[in-house]
């Protein structure tokens, strides 16, 4: 019997950059939905992990930026908000600053106080 670990966070087939990019205007959004106001961000196409994500350089409110490795599917792949319907293991994770996340989760790690 296979053990996973942590699920979603290896490649991701059939991604590309314009939904990556459709998907950070969405995280721009959820932020803001809580209170986080990002002022801004900049694809980072050399750092980009090569495996479906898409590195970002996110500026957030504090002056603080963080790397967000976004996978390029179509948002209703990406984009899991804890609801009931949701199942937790079929979403690729984001990495943030080098740690990996489902969408929900990821927003907690561009709040303030965190590094």
């Amino acid at each position: 019997m296979p053990v996973i670990i942590n699920p979603g966070s290896g490649p991701v087939p059939g991604a590309d950059r314009r939904a990556a990019d459709e998907n950070m205007t969405r995280f721009v959004e959820d932020l803001a939905d809580q209170g986080i106001i990002a002022t801004g961000f900049l694809a980072t196409p050399n750092d980009d992990y090569g495996d479906g994500r898409y590195a970002f350089r996110l500026n957030l409110p504090d002056g603080r930026t963080a790397e967000v490795q976004m996978p390029g599917l179509p948002l209703d792949q990406v984009r899991w908000m804890n609801e009931p319907d949701q199942n937790f293991g079929n979403y690729p994770r984001l990495f943030v600053d080098g740690s990996s996340w489902v969408w929900w989760y990821a927003l907690d790690r561009c709040g303030p106080g965190e590094d």
